[in-house]
């Protein structure tokens, strides 16, 4: 599965090399933990001058966020949603997808995302050309490449 905190970094890397910092919200949705992973014992109880009973607490990980009634369920993995004022975009990672694809897959999807709401700009742009660059796996690296030439590595992605 793929951590939630390094997603949104990678995520917030994205944004910037697509010129949308400080446009742009990002949320980072788990689902699928096994609760049991992040629920802790009760530890014991603190002496206070009124029942303790109604102040213990069980830590418990809900599957995810309720989808909303026109939205199916989230599936498995890690759901990274990207806004603006006026859109929005979300993007699923698998849990079996390996590292370097779903970063591929992320850098893909937002850029498409970005490049629709910028009506057509080429983000991030290619240096020398007028079409963008694009995002591919080297050599299990995730990298903005040139599609012109697919060899010549422009940016490598966190």
């Amino acid at each position: 599965m793929h951590p939630p905190e390094l997603v949104t970094r990678q995520t917030e890397a994205i944004v910037d090399r697509l010129g949308l910092t400080g446009r742009c919200e990002i949320s980072v949705v788990t689902v699928g933990y096994d609760p049991t992973v992040l629920t802790r014992e009760p530890g014991p109880t603190a002496t206070a001058p009124f029942p303790t009973q109604a102040y213990n607490s069980w830590l418990t990980v809900q599957p995810g966020p309720a989808p909303l009634d026109d939205e199916p369920p989230l599936d498995e993995g890690v759901h990274v949603m990207v806004s603006n004022a006026d859109e929005s975009t979300r993007v699923h990672l698998p849990p079996d997808m390996k590292d370097v694809e779903a970063l591929v897959l992320l850098a893909d999807r937002l850029q498409d995302w970005a490049i629709e709401l910028t009506h057509g700009q080429a983000l991030p742009p290619c240096p020398g050309h007028p079409h963008p660059m694009s995002a591919a796996a080297l050599d299990d690296t995730a990298a903005w490449v040139c599609p012109a030439s697919s060899e010549q590595v422009v940016f490598l992605i966190p």
